[in-house]
């Protein structure tokens, strides 16, 4: 795997924002139609077959023009083919509803600024989801006594603040919308206070 197109390397890379992603990819079906919401570089759709994107549409999304070109350069570099990248909001997704199989939404929410926001972007995820389609985002663990204590500092030292939430407020917010949890993924420990990161499935229960 080509990596030397990537910048801000430990951002990108970091142990916790690589072990989700390459979660994430591995809870992805061969024949979903799947966007990645604040797709930045791309990196989720590094482990794509390439012949497998000529059958199902891969599309990722983000309002950063720079780091879409990243993308491309990163696809390039990985002989990656067949991924549609969009420069969007991801508040205001350019899909009809109903469009996909699954949504992804990767080490993304940290950067919003409250719950509010986050409930804002997962209804407009849900809305692109198929009937019995799924979602599958990921949050930082507020539980986790490093991860708050990480995220303190880090306040404190750079212009922008990274959040972690509660895995029941987000369970909470699915419920709100008729989308049932099938999945908790603890990312760095099985034990629920301990772990670094969750990934949540959950699927639409609404009837078309």
């Amino acid at each position: 795997m080509n990596l030397s197109s990537v910048s801000r390397k430990k951002a990108f890379l970091g142990n916790i924002t690589t072990a989700v992603r390459d979660n994430a990819w591995k809870l992805c079906r061969d024949d979903e139609t799947i966007l990645d919401v604040c797709c930045g570089n791309g990196l989720f759709f590094l482990n794509t077959k390439t012949e497998a994107t000529i059958k199902r549409l891969l599309s990722g999304i983000d309002i950063s023009e720079e780091l879409l070109k990243e993308a491309k350069k990163i696809f390039q570099d990985n002989s990656i083919q067949g991924i549609h990248l969009i420069r969007g909001d991801a508040f205001q997704l350019p899909f009809k509803n109903g469009t996909f199989d699954r949504i992804v939404c990767v080490n993304t929410l940290l950067n919003l600024p409250s719950l509010d926001a986050v409930e804002t972007l997962l209804v407009e995820m849900m809305r692109l989801c198929k009937s019995n389609g799924k979602l599958l985002v990921e949050i930082r663990n507020q539980s986790n006594l490093y991860i708050r204590l990480r995220y303190w500092i880090h306040a404190r030292k750079q212009k922008f603040p990274v959040r972690a939430y509660q895995l029941a407020d987000i369970l909470n917010i699915f419920k709100r919308h008729e989308f049932h949890c099938t999945r908790i993924l603890p990312i760095g420990c099985p034990v629920e206070f301990v772990a670094k990161a969750f990934l949540i499935e959950a699927e639409c229960i609404k009837h078309p």
